[in-house]
C-alpha cells in the first residue's frame, strides 16, 4: 500500500511512527517544514484511506494515531506467515495469517514493562546473547524461586540479569554460564527491580552467511 501513496502521505506516515503515538498534528507540521492547513488536508486524505485515525481536541490540537493498516504501511509491521518446527520439518505454506503491529502482539507485554539491552555472557545457557534484548517487568515483592530477574547487587551502581533462589535469610543469584560462579548475598541485600518475561534476540553473526 505504501508505495501506492503520494510521496506527501507518505512522508507523513512514517513521521508519525517516528514521533510515537499519539502524534499532534501541530508536530508532524513542524518536523515535515509544512504549513498546519497542508497537514491536516493530508491527515484528512489519509483518515479516508483507513491509514490514520484523528481525534481533534480543542485545547491540545489533533492527535494522529496509525491504524493497523498505517502501521503495515509504513512497513514497521512485521507479516506472520505461520509456523517452523524446530523438530521433524513441516510444509511451510507461507500465507499471511496476521500482521505483527505492535511488541505485544508476539509478546506477553504489559504498561510498566521496559526493554533493556544486554551486555555480557553470563545468561547465555538461556539463550540470551550480548546484544540481545529483554522485556522485564517491575514488580513489588519478592520473585519466585528460579524466576529471571534484573537486580541491584550490594555495592554496585548497575543491574545485572541472574536466576534468583531464596534459601533461608540467604539469597542466590545464579548465572546461565558456568565460567561465573553463584553469588550469594543477606536478602535484605539484595534489590530485584524486575523480572524478565520475554527475550529478543538475533541469530549471531558467525552463524549468518555473509555477516
Amino acid at each position: 500500500m505504501a508505495t501506492r501513496l503520494p510521496p506527501g502521505q507518505r512522508r507523513i506516515l512514517q513521521k508519525v511512527a517516528e514521533l510515537g503515538e499519539p502524534a499532534l498534528a501541530a508536530d508532524l507540521a513542524r518536523a515535515l517544514g509544512i504549513s498546519r492547513q497542508g497537514v491536516r488536508a493530508q491527515l484528512l486524505a489519509l483518515e479516508r484511506k483507513g491509514l490514520v485515525a484523528l481525534d481533534a481536541r480543542p485545547r491540545h490540537g489533533t492527535l494522529v494515531r496509525l491504524t493497523g493498516a498505517g502501521r503495515r504501511a509504513t512497513g514497521r509491521a512485521l507479516p506472520l506467515v505461520g509456523e517452523v518446527a524446530a523438530g521433524p520439518p513441516v510444509f511451510a505454506e507461507g500465507a499471511v495469517e496476521a500482521y505483527a503491529e505492535r511488541l505485544s502482539d508476539l509478546l506477553p507485554v504489559e504498561p510498566g514493562d521496559f526493554l533493556l539491552r544486554v551486555r555480557g555472557d553470563s545468561m547465555i545457557g538461556l539463550g540470551i546473547r550480548p546484544g540481545d534484548y529483554v522485556v522485564v517487568r517491575p514488580f513489588q515483592g519478592e520473585p519466585p524461586n528460579g524466576a529471571v530477574v534484573l537486580v541491584l547487587l550490594p555495592g554496585e551502581e548497575t543491574a545485572t540479569l541472574k536466576r534468583f533462589f531464596r534459601r533461608g535469610g540467604e539469597v542466590a543469584l545464579r548465572s546461565e554460564n558456568p565460567a561465573y560462579p553463584e553469588l550469594r548475598y543477606p536478602a535484605g541485600a539484595v534489590r530485584v527491580q524486575g523480572e524478565v518475561v520475554a527475550h529478543l534476540g538475533v541469530l549471531p553473526r558467525g552463524l549468518r552467511p555473509g555477516a
